[in-house]
């Protein structure tokens, strides 16, 4: 009885979730004859509803052109507010890629140097093992190859600031001869923010605006739980249980981005993060302005270290880490892309540099499984291939 009575309420919450998805598809979207909107809302519609999702922006890019922005569902389930192109959601580690390219123009104006020990720009660094002190590289914070522990083991409680965080690196081990295994270590991201602000004698938030968001034209773009809070139209985060429903996340439970940020906690609306992937397809240049230099970005998107197959189970092949991007094979094509994840919200981008395409979606519920089923189907449907199996 128990199980009949639970399941009914399980389709129950799809049906409506699907109806809410349907009511708000063509809200704030923009399309052209490129790609086949019928088949992508279709395809959003049924992941939505199977994974419980109760929004979602997308945004897709081919052969260099913005061909599909759209949001469907709601960005607040208690106002039934939809998700338009210019909802503001967390994308999570992606913001690894805005870090590293802060450090790429850094390194255009030789103000640093990606194989120098890093010991050089923080003197009062210290880590555990003074060999490791003496030569980890930016490089290897930019590539998980530090030698450093994999987030897992870091302590669970983050501290308040950037210089808290740099504060724990002498108490952990060096668990890995640096320059030889990944790690993905989200604070090795924050010492390289650090570097950055110690360089430049101004904050990783302010640079990021200043040198990354305005030339890029990121009008909307801000940091962790209080850019959101603030903002007219962003997406209110959720957790999904099978008797319960949809739950609110509390705001404070993302109060750790603060320190976090430049390795997980920049907010975007999917206009600013397809205009964001147009710039990494291109030459370094946005709008006839240089960003960064052609040979660096080339840099942030080649392979550095071979990632075990068993980190993701994204169906890819030849898993690599570059400097804040994973790069892999699908479907004997190379890509460059990233995931992002924090409670309440998962966000995705795959850029297809052969064809100069991507897939960009951002959503405000914590499943992994939507985020994989999604961003591989509509990489098909860029490439135009017919899956052998529907999308799970």
């Amino acid at each position: 009885m128990t199980l009949r009575r639970d399941g009914g309420v399980l389709a129950m919450m799809c049906v409506l979730l699907t109806s809410i998805a349907v009511r708000a598809v063509g809200v704030s979207a923009i399309a052209t004859d490129d790609i086949d909107v019928p088949a992508v809302d279709a395809l959003m519609l049924r992941l939505m509803a199977k994974y419980n999702v109760p929004g979602l922006a997308l945004a897709l890019i081919k052969d260099g052109r913005i061909v599909m922005e759209k949001g469907y569902g709601f960005r607040n389930l208690k106002t039934q507010a939809p998700v338009t192109r210019e909802t503001l959601f967390n994308i999570g580690s992606i913001s690894k890629s805005f870090t590293t390219l802060g450090i790429a123009q850094l390194v255009d104006e030789q103000k640093v140097d990606l194989d120098t020990p890093v010991i050089k720009y923080v003197p009062d660094l210290r880590l555990s093992d003074p060999q490791a002190m003496r030569t980890v590289t930016l490089r290897q914070l930019l590539s998980h190859t530090s030698g450093l522990p994999p987030d897992e083991q870091w302590p669970r409680e983050v501290p308040p600031t950037h210089q808290g965080i740099i504060g724990e690196f002498a108490m952990m081990p060096v668990t890995a001869k640096p320059g030889t295994e990944f790690q993905y270590c989200s604070r090795c991201v924050v010492l390289a923010a650090y570097i950055l602000e110690r360089v430049t004698d101004k904050t990783w938030e302010t640079y990021t605006r200043t040198r990354i968001f305005a030339p890029l034209g990121m009008s909307r773009a801000s940091f962790g739980p209080f850019g959101l809070e603030g903002a007219a139209d962003a997406a209110q985060p959720y957790w999904y249980g099978v008797f319960f429903g949809h739950t609110q996340v509390p705001w404070k439970r993302l109060d750790y981005l603060g320190a976090l940020d430049p390795a997980g906690g920049i907010d975007a609306s999917v206009v600013d993060m397809a205009r964001y992937a147009l710039f990494q397809l291109g030459d370094g240049t946005m709008s006839g302005r240089r960003v960064v230099s052609e040979r660096m970005l080339a840099e942030l998107h080649r392979p550095e270290t071979a990632v075990p197959a068993s980190w993701t189970s994204a169906p890819i092949q030849d898993l690599h880490y570059a400097l804040g991007w994973f790069t892999a094979e699908y479907r004997g094509v190379d890509v460059v892309f990233h995931n992002g994840a924090n409670p309440g919200f998962r966000a995705s981008i795959v850029l297809v540099p052969t064809f100069k395409g991507g897939v960009i979606i951002l959503t405000n519920e914590d499943s992994g499984s939507f985020i994989n089923a999604a961003t591989w189907r509509l990489v098909d449907e860029l490439l135009r291939i017919i899956p052998s199996r529907p999308a799970s």
